[in-house]
């Protein structure tokens, strides 16, 4: 649960206060205002692109357990978002981003009471996000080039399905979490933008549900144990623009 003093929560805020001001601003300059009119209206978009998760294995583990963590850090997500810009400069709405990891290894060496065992385990994640979002714009080039920022808070739902020569389960966990992302379109064709972006959602998972087939079990962890769902986005993306025409008087 996020309480007003989290910092996340805090920074939400400020960025929110901060593009109504924008708005206002730009409400008492109707000559600019009416230049730019055309970018306000709805905008659908679809991203897809690398992703990469910030925690990192312990150090303590076996050179070979750490190495498999490690490239299991590495993935891929696509999204799609939909916003709805009120005036060229303030707009809001919602982000849904799909992250994808897997990683299998049939060869993994570890020791068990002086003996040598080669172990062979799969990994196959997915975190779901989804996130309600508040957006800045800068429109440049007489409105051909658009410069957005965005910030929202989100809701994660972790996925992991775990196997191994002995077991198999299946890891289930929600968080909550902050998303931002940045990003620059460019329109190539009336209504129709291409651009990049970058995004960072934080969040840390505080338990989750195992489920092997047989018995379903729960679990907490500690606040030193909580797992860094926390990762970077980089995309290519396509978005198209209903424009309407704001109009003052």
């Amino acid at each position: 649960m996020v309480y007003p003093s989290n910092p996340m929560f805090r920074t939400f805020i400020l960025l929110l206060v901060l593009l109504l001001s924008e708005a206002e601003l730009s409400a008492q300059q109707p000559d600019e205002y009416s230049k730019n009119s055309g970018s306000a209206g709805l905008w659908l978009g679809a991203t897809a692109g690398p992703s990469l998760l910030l925690e990192k294995a312990p150090d303590s583990l076996q050179a070979e357990f750490k190495d498999y963590l490690n490239n299991l850090r590495s993935g891929s997500h696509y999204g799609f978002q939909a916003e709805y810009f009120l005036n060229p400069y303030l707009g809001f709405g919602a982000k849904y981003v799909r992250f994808t990891t897997r990683l299998d290894a049939d060869s993994i060496i570890t020791e068990f009471f002086s003996r040598i065992y080669y172990i062979s385990i799969s990994n196959n994640m997915h975190i779901h996000t989804i996130s309600p979002m508040v957006y800045g714009r800068l429109p440049l080039l007489k409105n051909k080039l658009s410069v957005v920022g965005g910030m929202g808070m989100a809701v994660l739902l972790y996925r992991n399905i775990y196997e191994s020569i002995d077991d198999s389960a299946s890891f289930k966990g929600s968080s909550p979490g902050l998303s931002t992302s940045f990003r620059a379109t460019y329109e190539v064709i009336p209504n129709l933008h291409l651009g990049f972006q970058t995004g960072y959602v934080r969040a840390f998972l505080k338990g989750y549900t195992k489920d092997n087939g047989t018995t379903v079990e729960k679990e907490s962890f500690d606040e030193q144990d909580y797992q860094n769902l926390s990762r970077f986005d980089f995309s290519i993306g396509v978005y198209y623009t209903f424009r309407h025409k704001l109009n003052r008087h």
